[in-house]
């Protein structure tokens, strides 16, 4: 859009005028438009259009992408397809160009900005378990959950060993060692000269809770990370001694949740397992977890003269783990899966270089839009897992770029490089988007790509920041682990345009534990020994839960993030010279 203000009929003449003989003078050999200044020597024009990325904006578009009408966004589900319409069609209205690979007849088809793909995996078609009083004789209680039916007393979590059989043992609520208070079901098991290796271990939902769903484990009620975070139930039940398989009962306390009705939805929904570029068998590694009715459970319990309400009525009142053998019984697990092929899409717009030198060098801006759908065991009325901050930040703040360079380019500043906004698919499978098109596909030659840029998770604070309550930070990673010149200017911009962020290096090492340079699709650039930046705020208690959601991000902060983006890919993209690869990653 233009910021022109109303003009007197005497200058419209005089521009008409002028107009006239512009039109029929001779062309002139100086493009204007390839000489934008780079972020530091034109720092005021640079806040012009950093100034069109607000905070109010951001809100509106990730409390839409982080919806439930998308159903978390799952990779081969119809929603992240609607997902992925969306932001072309955001782009589209921009007037940012297509740069798909999709051969389309329209022009003006959505599809024009698509990259599409195909994924390999397995999908789950049927689970079954079955009790045995006798391994050789039939089984005297038996669980199906199945696409085509369930009889509501299974639900596959996850896993895929094909068959798995082992002894019962009852854990409690399957709580570990926490520093926060003194009650740790593995230590009683412990003590008991109870082991778990090769057996089927049984644990209740949630954690002790009174009837108003107060936890009695900690000083002020609020539930502890054991029932926040499922999760951590099941990374304890696999550390160590490998279990047969985890049985969850999940229709126990205060945030019971409806085993029939779960298994109904999850059929329905039919979510893929694992995900792959390439054709392979499934590896069967991961023992099998599943949600049970507390009905289903008493056929176990009762062998060992217990009711999952008896024990769970005495760990109420006693406040003190209850775990026990279930003795004489055999339980078996059976998983059916089924091959399973899909295709799946990477959005493309682009931005064109001005300069006749340089348009032919990009930098890649990526974020990944898919999730992980919906949660087998997220509480009722609030399964899915809409991914606010994971990734809807990301995504929206690169529509939020790409609209702040396309006004820029509108208004005679166009990037001397080229921009590429690549919104990518199933990262949350393996970073296979951002593979595909560095690996398989890329619109740019990798020689050609002089920098990445990624974002992903830039909309909340990090309970474990060292420098709390100060939270005028965010982390970056890359920069210096391949290009000195890159880091400058990151640095350069915050200065700047006096954004001033504290750019926290403490993920920024190949030997950190966690990983995180190789846990998002930058990674898939850095190992081509691309400069990169990874933009990130850090994990939280929501981090893959339910809880991840729009009304908990802090948009004014990813506002900033986003325009500290802006500058940093402005510099690259206006200086004469690219970032320098001073050091190698691999």
């Amino acid at each position: 859009m233009s910021h022109v203000s109303s003009l007197s009929r005497t200058t419209w003449l005089i521009l008409a005028l002028a107009l006239a003989f512009v039109v029929s003078a001779p062309a002139q050999s100086t493009d204007t438009a390839a000489h934008t200044p780079p972020t530091t020597e034109a720092p005021d024009l640079v806040q012009e259009y950093q100034a069109l990325i607000q905070p109010d904006e951001l809100e509106s578009q990730v409390r839409f992408f982080a919806s439930d009408r998308f159903k978390g966004r799952e990779t081969l589900r119809p929603e992240k397809d609607k997902a992925a319409e969306y932001l072309a069609s955001e782009y589209q209205r921009m007037g940012v160009a297509p740069k798909g690979t999709k051969e389309v007849d329209d022009p003006r088809a959505l599809e024009n900005y698509f990259q599409p793909f195909t994924v390999y995996g397995h999908q789950l078609q049927e689970a079954q378990i079955s009790l045995h009083e006798d391994p050789d004789e039939e089984p005297t209680a038996q669980a199906t959950y199945s696409l085509d039916g369930a009889d509501g007393h299974v639900l596959p979590v996850f896993g895929n060993l094909e068959s798995s059989e082992g002894g019962v043992v009852f854990a409690g609520h399957g709580i570990g060692e926490d520093d926060a208070f003194e009650y740790n079901d593995y230590e009683a098991l412990a003590d008991q000269e109870i082991g778990v290796e090769g057996q089927w271990v049984v644990i209740l939902r949630d954690e002790p809770m009174d009837d108003d769903g107060n936890s009695l484990l900690t000083e002020d009620g609020s539930p502890s990370e054991w029932t926040e975070q499922w999760t951590n139930k099941l990374q304890r039940a696999f550390m160590g001694a490998m279990p047969a398989g985890i049985l969850v009962v999940a229709d126990t306390g205060p945030h019971a949740l409806d085993v029939e009705t779960r298994a109904q939805q999850m059929a329905d929904f039919a979510e893929p397992g694992d995900l792959s570029l390439e054709d392979e068998p499934l590896e069967q590694n991961v023992p099998p977890v599943h949600a049970i009715s507390s009905e289903w459970a008493n056929h176990l319990l009762e062998h060992a003269d217990r009711t999952v309400e008896e024990v769970s009525d005495e760990i109420t009142e006693t406040q003190e783990p209850v775990v026990f053998d279930v003795p004489d019984v055999t339980l078996r697990s059976e998983l059916d899966h089924e091959p399973l092929e899909g295709t799946t899409d990477n959005v493309l717009g682009y931005v064109e270089g001005q300069d006749p030198e340089l348009k032919d060098e990009v930098i890649v801006i990526t974020s990944h839009y898919d999730h992980i759908g919906v949660s087998s065991l997220g509480p009722d009325g609030n399964y899915i897992n809409n991914g606010a901050d994971d990734n809807a930040t990301g995504t929206i703040a690169t529509l939020a770029l790409a609209n702040a360079f396309q006004q820029a380019a509108e208004d005679g500043h166009g990037p001397r490089r080229s921009i590429l906004f690549l919104n990518v698919a199933a990262e949350e499978k393996g970073l296979l988007g951002s593979a595909y098109y560095a690996d398989e596909e890329p619109v740019f030659p990798l020689e050609n790509t002089v920098t990445n840029i990624n974002l992903d998770m830039i909309g909340r604070i990090d309970p474990t920041f060292p420098e709390l309550p100060d939270s005028n930070y965010v982390y970056v990673i890359g920069g210096d682990l391949i290009s000195d010149d890159l880091a400058e200017a990151n640095r350069q911009t915050n200065e700047l345009t006096d954004i001033n962020f504290t750019l926290h290096d403490r993920y920024n090492d190949p030997d950190h534990p966690d990983q995180l340079f190789r846990r998002s699709d930058q990674w898939n650039f850095a190992k081509h020994n691309i400069p990169f930046i990874f933009y990130f705020t850090g994990l939280h208690e929501d981090y893959h839960d339910v809880g991840d959601e729009a009304h908990k991000i802090t948009y004014d902060r990813m506002a900033e993030i986003t325009r500290l983006t802006f500058g940093t890919v402005w510099e690259i993209a206006n200086r004469d010279d690219p970032p320098e690869v001073t050091q190698e990653i691999n």
